[in-house]
C-alpha cells in the first residue's frame, strides 16, 4: 500500500472504527489543516518567511503530489493574489468543502476505509466511513503510542508532528483517554518542542495551536454573549 499522507493518519485516528464518525469534542479539521500545510512544506511546495513578525506561505513549487486535498490547497497557494500566514491559511484548510469525506474517499480507494449511507430520520442520508483493514491505523497507534507514553529519545520527523497535531486538537484524548494523556503533559510539551525538523513544521503545530485558541475564544465569548 502507498505510504499515507499525514491528512490521512489523523483522519483515521478522529474516526472511530466502527461507526465510521469522527469523536465529538475535538477539533480534527484543525489538526488536518496542519498536517497538509506539514505535507506541503516537507514536499518542498511552500516555504516559510517571516513578515511583521508573522510566518508567511509562499510558493516554491506548484507541481502537484497527486493528492487531491493537498494539490487544492497548493493551487490556491499558487493562485493567492498576496500571501497569507500561517493560520490564516490553517483556517481556510480547515474550512474546505467537505473535507473530511474528500479524505475519507481517498482511503476507501486505498482499502483502508469503506463507505456506507445511513439514513437519519429516515429522511436525511449520512455518509459513514467504517474501517475496512485495521493493519494501517493499527501501525499508527502502536507508532503514536510508543511516542507518547514512551520515553524514546529518537523520534521521526513525522511522527512527532503527528503526534503533536492530534493532541492540541484533542484526538490524542479521544483515542488514548483525557486523563492518560495529561499524565504525560511533560513528554507531549518535549515532542512539540525538540523533535519537529526545522522551524517551518514546528509552524505547522503552533498555528493549529494557535487557531484552537481562537476558537476557544470565540466560543467562549459567544456562550457569555447568550446568557
Amino acid at each position: 500500500m502507498k505510504k499515507l499522507r499525514l491528512h490521512e493518519e489523523i483522519l483515521l485516528l478522529a474516526l472511530k472504527d466502527e461507526e465510521g464518525t469522527t469523536y465529538s469534542g475535538t477539533s480534527w479539521p484543525y489538526a488536518v489543516g496542519g498536517a497538509v500545510l506539514a505535507e506541503l512544506l516537507f514536499e518542498d511546495r511552500i516555504r516559510l518567511e517571516d513578515r511583521e513578525g508573522k510566518k508567511h506561505l509562499t510558493l516554491v513549487n506548484s507541481s502537484p503530489l497527486g493528492e487531491p486535498v493537498a494539490d487544492q490547497v497548493l493551487e490556491r497557494i499558487a493562485n493567492a493574489k498576496k500571501t497569507a500566514d500561517m493560520t490564516t491559511w490553517l483556517g481556510r484548510v480547515a474550512g474546505l468543502k467537505d473535507l473530511k469525506h474528500r479524505i475519507a474517499e481517498q482511503l476507501v480507494l486505498k482499502g483502508v476505509l469503506q463507505v456506507e449511507t445511513h439514513k437519519v430520520m429516515l429522511i436525511f442520508s449520512k455518509r459513514i466511513y467504517p474501517e475496512l483493514n485495521p493493519a494501517p491505523e493499527l501501525e499508527i497507534m502502536l507508532r503514536v503510542e510508543h511516542a507518547v507514553f514512551s520515553d524514546e529519545s529518537d523520534l521521526d520527523a513525522r511522527t512527532s508532528i503527528l503526534v503533536s497535531l492530534a493532541h492540541v486538537s484533542g484526538v490524542l484524548d479521544s483515542v488514548f483517554g483525557k486523563q492518560r494523556v495529561a499524565e504525560r503533559r511533560a513528554r507531549l510539551d518535549k515532542i512539540a518542542k525538540d523533535w519537529p525538523p526545522a522551524e517551518a513544521a514546528r509552524a505547522a503545530i503552533d498555528a493549529t495551536r494557535a487557531a484552537m485558541a481562537a476558537v476557544m475564544a470565540a466560543t467562549v465569548a459567544t456562550n457569555v454573549a447568550t446568557h
